[in-house]
């Protein structure tokens, strides 16, 4: 951050040097005008001839000798630091194009516009105008509450992990939008007043959608290690009680960020203990029981004596614990937009 004083100005005024990087960048010069916006304790200045469209960017990326987490960390960089045209080439792409051409699906707005034996070009074709935070936010959490619900019924034993997983995907796709478009209007300040957002506000929502997409991860891990045990009525029952336990928190946290309900979102915040400490006494409890004890069948029994059955349950417990915690930021986060805008 750049310091620069206040110098007193003829009788009633006050000025400010400005950087001559910053004036260079926008092609300002003497007797241009500068547009200023006061905001909850900031100003923003902006040229008042810029439009708020920036320059398209293009990166070319090698795809020789590397491996496929490496070509995806590459163009997952690229596209969250807001490259319009990623060009992805090789003497040898026919044997990636196929992870390559999934690599873009996942990431919303960028599109192939050219495929040829030794070259992909992929152009962002998304209007930043329409990306807004809040309906992106919206859109993941929806994508979320089915992840949810459908969790519920796994632990049923009715079978949606393929299901959540692709659900998942689409939350993950959401979420890179999500740090994409809020690098952008870090970088171009004239984009928050389009958002109708300020850079706290816009933090604070960027905080919100990041758990969210925990908490979406937290759905696919449990039905995938649900899907994978046999369990007893009473586990069952005892599981799904703290999973609507606590899915009926986020919903509330959710709500409390759409309402801009502070009340409920210190209620939601607050309640995490209580959401832990179920989880706590639920392994506490089952340790402490034999398989014998239950009166199941010696198939059951058998399966209980498995260490890695325990140790899947304990996995199921902690991404509850995990989930309970990520409703607690959101609270949270909902709660320090509601102060910023008070004061």
């Amino acid at each position: 951050m750049e310091y620069r004083k206040v110098i007193s100005f003829g009788g009633n005024s006050h000025v400010i040097s400005l950087p001559k990087k910053w004036l260079d960048a926008n092609s300002l010069k003497k007797g241009d005008l500068i547009a200023l916006e006061e905001n909850r304790g900031e100003i923003i200045l902006s040229s008042s001839t810029h439009s708020g469209k920036k320059e398209p960017k293009s990166i070319e990326i090698s795809a020789e000798n590397k491996n496929v987490d490496l070509l995806k960390a590459e163009i997952v960089a690229a596209y969250l630091n807001n490259y319009d045209t990623i060009e992805i080439f090789s003497d040898n792409l026919k044997a990636k194009v196929l992870e390559i051409k999934s690599i873009v699906r996942n990431l919303a707005g960028l599109e192939i516009m050219l495929h040829t034996t030794k070259r992909i070009v992929a152009k962002d074709l998304l209007n930043p105008s329409e990306a807004s935070i809040k309906s992106i936010i919206r859109r993941m959490d929806y994508i979320t509450r089915v992840m949810v619900e459908d969790t519920t019924e796994c632990i049923d034993g009715i079978d949606h992990y393929e299901d959540i997983n692709q659900r998942d995907m689409d939350v993950n796709r959401l979420y890179f939008l999500v740090i994409r478009v809020t690098r952008n209007a870090y970088k171009n300040p004239s984009m928050m007043k389009e958002y109708k957002t300020n850079s706290w506000e816009l933090l604070m929502e960027r905080n919100i959608a990041t758990k969210i997409e925990k908490v979406a991860d937290h759905q696919k891990r449990i039905a995938r290690y649900i899907k994978a045990l046999r369990l007893n009525t009473i586990t069952r029952d005892e599981l799904k009680k703290i999973h609507i336990a606590i899915k009926s928190s986020y919903l509330k946290a959710m709500d409390a960020y759409y309402k801009k309900d502070k009340t409920l979102a210190f209620e939601m915040n607050v309640l995490n203990k209580e959401r832990i400490q179920m989880c706590n006494d639920f392994l506490i409890k089952h340790s402490e029981i034999s398989p014998l004890e239950r009166n199941q069948s010696k198939i059951e029994i058998d399966i209980e004596k498995d260490p890695r059955y325990w140790t899947d349950i304990a996995r199921i417990v902690e991404n509850l614990k995990a989930m309970s915690a990520s409703i607690k930021y959101i609270a949270r986060s909902v709660i320090d937009i509601d102060q910023s805008e008070s004061s």
